[in-house]
């Protein structure tokens, strides 16, 4: 189990992942088409057996398509006509670069697009917990997933521990966390610890998005995300995976806490911030 100075709940690192574990974290890597594997997977390898149930469940979510459509529906949900991008002397002035822009921009995106199917995804896995597979689980044929072409992207930076922000940085990045929040939680967004690469980003970010946040706007955004995956999450549920792995009393109660926790006040709450986050940068300042 990993130390709180990493993260900010039990959870396994990527670089600390092996056996079984790394091979579920690859997976999860190439499935969702992202460099990085993100807190709930991670937390949910620290709860035995409880990375490959969720995992196994809902796989076949991830090759039919469908999060793909649908997330796309999630994120057009979070309307916030008042942001617009920043100039670029705005962010030359806070030396942040068109090179550094175009970093950040791959590494918002990858989060916008994990945290989108995941979403789905794990809404699904506990609808399943909570009210057992349905009578066709697995019974409806799904239509594959086209490949998709993906432009290359910048290389992205590494994840760092919380442990390793000074303390004026980590109170930044525990402040944006507190954005948009519908109920307390110990679990810290990890888009907002990667940012902190660039930490006149985050205090731009911050400037920009606190009276949305006082305003109430951030949060009723992400009501509506939620909502909405909500009412996606019984049709997805034809998909899922039948045929799973054992998986104690424990471990089920312990999954169904994670993932509840996740969908109500993370996963939802970070598709509305890195769309918020997202808009503050031009879309011509990608490499």
């Amino acid at each position: 189990m990993a130390a709180r100075g990493a993260d900010s709940i039990p959870a396994i690192p990527e670089a600390d992942a092996s056996g079984d574990i790394a091979t579920l974290y690859e997976d999860l890597r190439v499935s969702l088409g992202v460099p990085f594997v993100n807190l709930i997977w991670r937390h949910l390898a620290t709860i035995p057996g409880g990375l490959a149930w969720t995992w196994t469940l809902v796989k076949p979510l991830y090759l039919s398509g469908e999060l793909d459509r649908l997330s796309a529906g999630t994120s057009a949900l979070v309307a916030l006509p008042s942001l617009e991008p920043l100039p670029d002397f705005v962010w030359d002035s806070a030396a942040i670069d068109r090179d550094a822009r175009a970093v950040i921009i791959a590494l918002i995106e990858s989060y916008n697009r994990a945290n989108g199917v995941n979403f789905l995804a794990l809404l699904t896995a506990v609808s399943v917990l909570r009210d057992g597979l349905p009578a066709n689980a697995g019974n409806k044929p799904a239509l594959p997933r086209a490949d998709q072409h993906r432009a290359s992207t910048p290389a992205l930076p590494p994840l760092p521990g919380l442990s390793e922000l000074p303390p004026h940085l980590l109170a930044l990045v525990r402040e944006l966390d507190q954005f948009g929040r519908l109920g307390p939680s110990e679990a810290i967004a990890s888009l907002y610890r990667h940012l902190a690469h660039w930490p006149a980003f985050l205090s731009i970010a911050y400037t920009a998005l606190e009276s949305l946040h006082r305003s109430g706007e951030l949060a009723k955004a992400q009501e509506g995300v939620i909502a909405f995956g909500r009412r996606q999450s019984a049709e997805l549920a034809s998909l899922v995976k039948a045929d799973l792995p054992a998986l104690s009393p424990e471990s089920k109660s312990a999954v169904l806490r994670a993932l509840d926790e996740f969908t109500r006040l993370m996963i939802g709450r970070m598709i509305v911030m890195g769309k918020a986050m997202r808009s503050l940068l031009a879309a011509n300042a990608r490499a």
